[in-house]
């Protein structure tokens, strides 16, 4: 039984656990709160319920005569008694300390009877509403604890991205074959927003110390409108409109207590442009990931995975990927982080057809700035065609990306607070209908834990 907030709350309130005298025989309202809560510290439930039950009698809008019932009917196990009265704690709260007990109180008896994802929500209430960072640090220990043991993981990430080439259109429209110019009139950048969601849930079948079974799914879409006036002809939003419904069975697992925790999984997938079924998609991934000393982690992935294309058959064809992750905390909450990867696609179409590596790192600063927490990322990307295709030499290109993130964190809402980041981009190639060039805002949320 986890009292300790409990005795954190009614320190708070006032209520001290010591020289209550609860010999007396007629005790007033304040009295009987702190006999009911000392009762129900020393391990009597049933005793504390029976004081509260004559408070609430009373005055049925009792806060802390509520708090107390509800941990009492919660440790008797009766957990509807125990969620009613912790809900109604909540609605005659009048001060955040009191609104802070209630939600833990309802959290605990949540919990308790077995409901993870709404105790999740309402321990996400006590972080929003704590009257100290120290009961808030709480509630967020306690959000942790309840999220290892909830089979049931929800995520969401949705993002408002306003862009000057929200249709990645090259720099140079002109393409030269032959030693004749042709020009695509459409292929002119854009202006617009990019609107993004993605949304994952998951569910643990089956957890042990050393293994854990689950099945996901995963949602996610990308569309874009246009707020250039001089849209060409032909050009349309849905044009640039992307879906993908993902299922995945995995595993995670370790063989010891200094092994690296490890993941497999197989992915079904479905990808769709505009309204039109694209690939279906199948894919392996195995993951090992190996806690280092000072809190730094360092991890690799090996996915394969083959996609069947509805569009053409000839850009059906298998894409293997190797990727590796190191991060390190620094002085002052400050980090560094940095990602390589190495891949392959092998089709019998010469467009698609390559071969392509990447090096990405980040620095996220620990000092505020601007009341947020800043980070800035550098990446290179080369990608390496195998034929020649649109001229002599075989296509290569390499795009370079710069971004600058601020997290505001003093603007946090439940545990969520909103990131904006400006990234730049650029891309190189021996071929100029490849060459683009965007700059753009993104405008996100992120958990804060």
């Amino acid at each position: 039984m986890r009292l300790a907030p409990l005795v954190a709350w009614l320190s708070l309130a006032g209520l001290g656990l010591a020289g209550s005298g609860h010999a007396q025989t007629t005790l007033g309202p304040e009295q009987a709160r702190k006999v009911a809560a000392q009762l129900l510290v020393a391990g009597r439930p049933k005793a504390a319920s029976d004081i509260t039950a004559v408070l609430l009698e009373r005055d049925a809008n009792d806060t802390t005569g509520l708090l107390i019932h509800a941990q009492a009917m919660r440790t008797l196990r009766k957990f509807p008694q125990a969620k009613i009265a912790a809900r109604r704690a909540w609605q005659s709260a009048q001060t955040d300390q009191d609104r802070y007990g209630a939600a833990l109180t309802m959290a605990q008896a949540l919990s308790s009877d077995g409901q993870k994802t709404r105790a999740q929500f309402w321990l996400r209430r006590a972080t929003h509403v704590a009257p100290t960072p120290a009961l808030r640090a709480r509630a967020i220990r306690d959000y942790g604890f309840v999220r290892k043991t909830n089979p049931w993981s929800f995520q969401l990430s949705f993002g408002i991205s306003p862009g000057n080439n929200v249709n990645n259109a090259p720099r140079d429209n002109t393409i030269v074959l032959g030693g004749l110019a042709f020009t695509n009139p459409t292929a002119v950048p854009l202006s617009g927003v990019e609107v993004s969601s993605d949304v994952s849930l998951r569910y643990t079948l089956n957890q042990s110390q050393k293994k854990r079974d689950f099945v996901a799914l995963r949602w996610s879409e990308s569309h874009v409108i246009f707020t250039d006036d001089a849209v060409p002809a032909g050009v349309r939003e849905s044009d640039f409109s992307y879906r993908r419904l993902e299922g995945t069975v995995g595993r995670d697992f370790v063989f010891g207590p200094d092994a690296p925790r490890q993941t497999v999984s197989v992915s079904f997938g479905r990808l769709w442009a505009s309204e039109t079924a694209l690939a279906d998609e199948v894919r392996v991934m195995w993951k090992q990931t190996y806690p280092r000393p000072e809190k730094r982690v360092f991890s690799w992935a090996g996915t394969l995975g083959y996609s069947d294309r509805k569009d053409n058959a000839l850009r059906s064809g298998i894409t293997a990927d190797l990727s590796a992750q190191w991060f390190r905390p620094l002085a002052n909450g400050s980090a560094l982080a940095w990602d390589t990867r190495l891949g392959r696609t092998d089709t019998d179409s010469k467009a698609l057809t390559h071969t392509k590596a990447g090096l990405n790192a980040s620095y996220t600063h620990g000092t505020p700035i601007l009341g947020g927490q800043g980070q800035i990322a550098l990446g290179s990307n080369i990608s390496q065609y195998d034929d020649p295709l649109y001229g002599p030499d075989a296509r290569r290109d390499i795009k370079t990306t710069i971004s600058a993130s601020l997290l505001m964190v003093d603007f946090d809402t439940y545990g969520f607070a909103p990131r904006l980041t400006l990234e730049a981009s650029q891309t190189n190639s021996n071929v100029t209908r490849f060459e683009t060039r965007n700059l753009g805002l993104r405008i996100g949320v992120q958990s804060l834990f």
